[in-house]
């Protein structure tokens, strides 16, 4: 089973959506194996997930998913990990959380500049500006704001 085929051919089909395969892997849970592949997007209808895995099913041949292997096909979902500048640069003005050395807090990303991001706090009812290495980011993820 190559995993990188699965991808290639899941990601034609997302073409027509404007979409793409944001990660696949391997996993077992509950002891069944699993192939999970996550769609890069932050919300998705039920149905249209259900159109895509059916068409991405039908265009599997029997050579390319191991068949002792489930497959989970699902969108990566609003609040999405953070792990690159790229993610970074593409979160700008968004709600996230982050821990960092000494702090863990929400907060809405304002700039990223030279490696710091400027982010805005609410601090007991004030807003504040912090600034934060982006190597002193142990995780970071976009967050929803209640």
């Amino acid at each position: 089973m190559n995993l990188e085929h699965l991808k290639e051919k899941l990601n034609q089909i997302l073409e027509t959506y404007d979409l793409s395969v944001y990660s696949i892997r391997t996993k077992k849970e509950f002891g069944e194996k699993i192939v999970e592949i996550l769609i890069d997007t932050d919300t998705m209808d039920i149905n249209l997930l259900e159109k895509i895995h059916m068409t991405y099913v039908e265009s599997l041949s029997d050579d390319d998913l191991d068949p002792t292997y489930y497959l989970e096909l699902s969108s990566l979902g609003a609040e999405r990990p953070l792990k690159t500048k790229e993610d970074i640069e593409k979160a700008m003005g968004k709600y996230v959380y982050f821990e960092a050395t000494n702090m863990k807090s929400y907060g809405t990303l304002i700039a990223f500049n030279d490696d710091i991001m400027k982010i805005e706090i609410n601090d007991k009812g004030r807003l504040k500006h912090i600034d934060i290495k982006f190597e002193a980011v142990k995780k970071m993820r976009t967050a929803i704001k209640f």
